[in-house]
């Protein structure tokens, strides 16, 4: 997934997570979040997260084919 389809994606669901959390707390008269919205925000922390995390790239795995023995 290239950077700007990235950037893209979060600001929609950073959008779309805001007017959820209004939502709910819109009925409490702006006290603390309720457990829904807890939930909301933690899908989404760990969500955009879990995107714009890089691969993993094991340094000791080397696929250079370059065995002696081959």
């Amino acid at each position: 997934m290239n950077t700007f389809s990235k950037i893209i994606i979060t600001v929609i669901s950073i959008f779309i997570a805001g007017i959820i959390i209004g939502a709910f707390s819109g009925g409490h008269g702006g006290r603390a979040p309720g457990m829904i919205n807890l939930i909301v925000f933690g899908g989404l922390f760990f969500g955009l997260r879990a995107m714009w995390k890089g691969d993993k790239k094991d340094k000791n795995d080397k696929n250079d084919d370059d065995s002696f023995l081959q």
